[in-house]
């Protein structure tokens, strides 16, 4: 009689990554080794948890958390180390001067760069109701969604240090009462790449 494989239930695709995350802590990769073998695109993570619901269960486990930390000591612990051979990006994000000053306080507060504060928040999962939507919702499944029309937006503005104040909060920055020109904008200088 022919035995049929049993698949692997979730209990055991959690261990799995766990023993696999700790071993190739064990090894000490530099961070983005580690981030890229077990939680990047095809990484062990991906691979043992191949949908969308699957990760963000997994997502929601002490394992993973776990996992979050284990990364994060190998941040820590390759500070001032040689950068990894993987080719880095850079990205141009657009956002409220406000915003731009809390980051630049807590960076300070966490005495570590914005750079490197930027990295750890992408390293965190996101609920996705936090993340907008670039097309409208609809209710009827049957109509595609439609892209929202926007005006290309110029670089932000080089605005000079001022001395450190309380971040303002961020629901108040969002209101406009009435229409203000536009200013003029100049392309921020290069930020140092350290992760």
């Amino acid at each position: 009689m022919m035995e049929v494989a049993q698949q692997p239930t979730q209990e055991d695709r959690i261990q799995r990554v766990r023993q696999m995350a700790n071993d190739k802590f064990r090894h000490e990769p530099d961070w983005v080794t580690f981030y890229r073998e077990v939680l990047g695109v095809e990484g062990v993570i991906d691979q043992l948890f191949p949908g969308i619901e699957q990760r963000k269960a997994f997502q929601e486990t002490s394992e993973y958390a776990e996992i979050q930390q284990l990364l994060a000591k190998l941040r820590e612990k390759n500070r001032g180390q040689k950068q990894p051979d993987e080719p880095t990006r850079v990205i141009t994000v657009r956002l409220p001067q406000s915003l731009h000053e809390a980051l630049r306080h807590e960076a300070h507060d966490h005495k570590t760069s914005m750079n490197k504060l930027c990295i750890s928040k992408l390293l965190q999962v996101i609920d996705g109701e936090l993340v907008p939507s670039d097309f409208e919702r609809h209710d009827d499944e049957a109509t595609p969604p439609q892209p929202r029309v926007t005006r290309p937006q110029p670089p932000i503005q080089n605005v000079p240090a001022a001395r450190p104040a309380a971040p303002p909060a961020l629901a108040s920055s969002m209101a406009f009462t009435s229409p203000s020109p536009q200013p003029s904008f100049s392309p921020l200088p290069a930020i140092g790449t350290g992760f």
